[in-house]
């Protein structure tokens, strides 16, 4: 059994280490070993980095050592990258020279058979009889971009999602949508095949971590049913946990089994855990970044009143009847704060809600969110920017910073000036959401989130 500070600093070890040793590094460009330094060097790592190949003297201009054994210096993280068979050997050498934490990108192991199996064994007998932490096999490593260490995608954005995935390419795509529209992650954690290092272990290490405000799961199964609800029900009073389970039919269990080997369980009693212990189910891998961004960024409504502003007739229609279905309410926008409207914006407005502009300007709609800030019946706003508007981001900022009320924003049909508005909204903590449903889902996620807190501290 490990002691809680042994497990601390190894997990420490494994998302803030002061060096890393590079195991199976290459100097051939299109390697795996090539790929993973050169990006933990351009991320901007802040500790020291060792290659570790004995057929090279240097690589991307630092010096390359033999074996583990050889580097002189102590080390916190060894990343292995090399096939399968010489990983026991190389890991009995990590293990010799203190080392706390290895990742094994490498796969091979269990999920390729009877063999692989076996591989996997002596791996665990290894883990054991040492206490030396293993991420994976079979994974694509842990990302930190607070430290600069960026390993199978090139991440350098830091944000406050804290990701855990047993699938590679699922996270990827969150972290490079995240980069791309500058919000950025945390953290990111790649399971693979969780022989020792697991989701539980990880959800304890983002509890504590002050740059995640939000955890977003991707699992295909659990390593411990019950010690992961009970975990997880102590997290989500503090942040919010997203997952999205693969595995949910006959279909997907069978993928699961052959992918990582994990056995998915019968959904319903997943189901049954997530509820109660506080987690927050996603449907799709765009709800869980959406969920993500929202939870990260904006305040939570106190009721499920939204007022609407577009530019757009039809978007107004689909929202109200996707209002509907989520069991949010569009309230009528009070007399007096009609009339005043009715003097100084064009009379073939629609003023109600939602409250349609048809041809407009951005200032038009920060003056309708203005005018209702106060309306008690309205908890959220719902600014769908139609066509090209310059000035989008101004008019939302300004509004945000008169309010606690969450302001969902959507931007579509905006062709360059979306783009421009829409980064600029987001540089600045603003989330924004490319079509409606999108962005009222997203603000039913946070109704969600209020409603669950609420109850806790009323039973609590």
């Amino acid at each position: 059994m490990r002691s809680d500070n042994a497990t601390s600093t190894a997990m420490k070890a494994i998302f803030e280490p002061k060096s890393i040793a590079i195991v199976g590094a290459s100097r051939e460009p299109k390697k795996m070993g090539h790929i993973i330094a050169k990006h933990i060097i351009e991320a901007g790592f802040k500790g020291k980095i060792f290659p570790v190949n004995p057929k090279a003297d240097q690589i991307l201009g630092l010096r390359t050592y033999a074996s583990v054994e050889d580097i002189p210096d102590p080390i916190d993280l060894a990343v292995l990258v090399v096939p399968a068979p010489y990983i026991p050997r190389i890991l009995e050498g990590c293990a010799r020279k203190k080392i706390a934490s290895v990742i094994v990108i490498s796969g091979g192991f269990r999920e390729v058979g009877k063999e692989g199996e076996e591989l996997e064994r002596a791996l665990v007998n290894i883990v054991r009889t040492t206490g030396i932490r293993l991420v994976g096999p079979n994974c694509i490593g842990v990302d930190n971009p607070y430290v600069g260490m960026s390993m199978w995608i090139p991440v350098k954005k830091k944000g406050p999602i804290g990701i855990i995935t047993q699938s590679g390419t699922v996270g990827s795509a969150l972290e490079c949508w995240a980069e791309k529209e500058n919000i950025g992650i945390s953290k990111y954690f790649a399971l693979g095949n969780k022989i020792d290092v697991n989701e539980i272990d990880v959800l304890r290490y983002y509890e504590n971590d002050s740059h995640t405000k939000v955890i977003a799961m991707y699992l295909e199964g659990v390593s411990d049913g019950r010690k992961f609800m009970q975990v997880a029900s102590e997290i989500t009073k503090k942040k919010p946990i997203l997952v999205l389970k693969g595995g949910r039919t006959e279909a997907g269990q069978r993928a699961a089994v052959s992918h990582t080997k994990s056995m998915a369980g019968k959904d319903e009693i997943f189901d049954a855990a997530c509820k109660q212990s506080g987690i927050m189910r996603v449907n799709s891998l765009e709800e869980l970044y959406d969920f993500s961004k929202a939870l990260s960024f904006l305040p939570l409504p106190k009721g499920r009143g939204l007022l609407v502003v577009t530019s757009s007739g039809g978007a107004g229609i689909l929202v109200a009847d996707y209002c509907d279905r989520l069991g949010l309410k569009l309230p009528k926008p009070s007399e007096s704060v009609v009339r005043h409207l009715r003097e100084v914006l064009p009379p073939q407005c629609s003023f109600s809600n939602p409250f349609d502009l048809t041809t407009t300007t951005s200032e038009m709609f920060e003056l309708v969110m203005e005018k209702n800030l106060r309306d008690p019946n309205i908890h959220a706003m719902l600014p769908i920017f139609g066509d090209p508007l310059p000035r989008a981001a101004q008019a939302v900022e300004r509004i945000s910073e008169k309010t606690e009320k969450p302001i969902v924003v959507c931007y579509v049909a905006g062709a360059e000036v979306e783009d421009i508005e829409k980064a600029e909204m987001q540089s600045k903590g603003i989330p924004v959401f490319p079509t409606p449903e999108r962005a009222l889902t997203a603000l039913h996620v946070l109704v969600r989130r209020h409603v669950m807190l609420r109850s806790i501290c009323e039973s609590g």
